[in-house]
């Protein structure tokens, strides 16, 4: 039998043969579009200012080294017989921008392989300024690699300090002691263990501690440069807060009372900064911020680039006190940081 045919017309929808492919003005964010927008949120200042701020070239500091000879003499030698243009940086015992040569020029000496002099950013040495060490203390640098700020506070207290200097990396704690041995730090303990259980092992017993603790890195970032941005990202930030806390605790407990602890870090983010302050103080009833007032006396080429701690940020609120603490914005003169000053009552 044949089929009937069906009075029932078939519909189809209208763009049923119709191509698909459908054009969107999707605007697609690069990884330095990300980091500056970020960075101007954090810095209040406009995409196009940020965007200068980290494509400025960095000065040449160097810090003449009482601990391997004369700094007078290896001023004379520097500037009268290699003709190196040294500018003074007031605050700072022997401690100077070199005009006329780069860092590499700089590093290519005898003076410096003999340890006659430390090439060290501003806002690393400015750190160890505001810890103020002084001979004879007990002195944990919880995470001291490669030991630029060691090596100082060694300077600072003429090897009259007893020292323990660590780091959880075994390659970098390799370039730690070459670096106190080249720059004739003395009475320094080395160890390679994870910071965080030294607060367990050492309660309430380091005069002062310095936790430059590891970070992001952000105020290192020199735009100008190939793949800048590389081990920069927001994944990275939030993974180093966890660490930042554990360590911070970690130092405050093996603080004595009436003793000074410095948080640092070279990066300028609050979950980082701000935010990991917060919760020690939020921890503990005898956490004290103190005023950062050796800032007060420094040149204001050097204070124009310095602010204040943020209490909040991107919707997030942190402990008032932490106004107290310093920003800086990265320069020619420094590189960005940031240091909180904290004593335990």
């Amino acid at each position: 039998m044949k089929k009937k045919k069906s009075n029932i017309k078939k519909t189809h929808r209208k763009n049923f043969k119709k191509s698909r492919n459908r054009t969107f003005n999707r605007k697609y964010y690069s990884k330095e579009d990300i980091f500056l927008s970020r960075m101007a949120s954090i810095l209040q200042l406009s995409k196009g200012e940020t965007k200068h701020i980290f494509c400025q070239r960095a000065r040449t500091t160097i810090r003449l080294n009482n601990l391997k000879g004369d700094n007078q003499k290896t001023y004379r030698v520097l500037t009268q017989t290699k003709g190196w243009e040294l500018q003074k940086i007031n605050g700072f015992k022997d401690t100077y921008f070199v005009n006329n040569k780069d860092k590499s020029e700089v590093s290519q000496t005898d003076e410096y392989r003999d340890g006659k002099f430390y090439i060290q950013d501003l806002a690393s040495i400015l750190s160890i300024y505001i810890l103020d060490p002084q001979e004879n203390e007990k002195i944990l640098d919880i995470c001291a690699a490669p030991g630029s700020k060691t090596n100082l506070i060694s300077s600072m207290t003429n090897n009259k300090a007893n020292i323990v200097a660590n780091d959880i990396d075994t390659p970098r704690v390799g370039k730690l002691n070459n670096v106190l041995n080249q720059f004739g730090s003395k009475n320094v303990k080395v160890t390679n263990v994870n910071g965080n259980i030294f607060g367990g092992t050492y309660p309430n017993h380091f005069d002062r501690v310095l936790l430059d603790a590891p970070c992001s890195g952000e105020g290192r970032v020199y735009l100008v440069t190939p793949k800048p941005l590389r081990f920069w990202s927001i994944k990275k930030v939030n993974s180093m807060v966890n660490t930042q806390k554990e360590l911070l605790e970690s130092a405050f407990n093996t603080l004595k009372i009436g003793g000074t602890l410095i948080y640092s870090t070279c990066t300028l983010e609050p979950d980082e900064n701000e935010n990991v302050v917060s919760y020690l103080l939020n921890k503990y009833e005898n956490v004290r911020l103190e005023e950062i007032e050796f800032v007060n006396s420094l040149d204001k080429l050097l204070t124009k680039n310095i602010k204040s701690g943020i209490t909040k940020w991107s919707g997030n609120l942190y402990h008032p006190e932490v106004r107290k603490s310093v920003r800086i914005i990265p320069s020619p003169e420094m590189m960005g940081f940031y240091i909180t000053k904290i004593t335990k009552r």
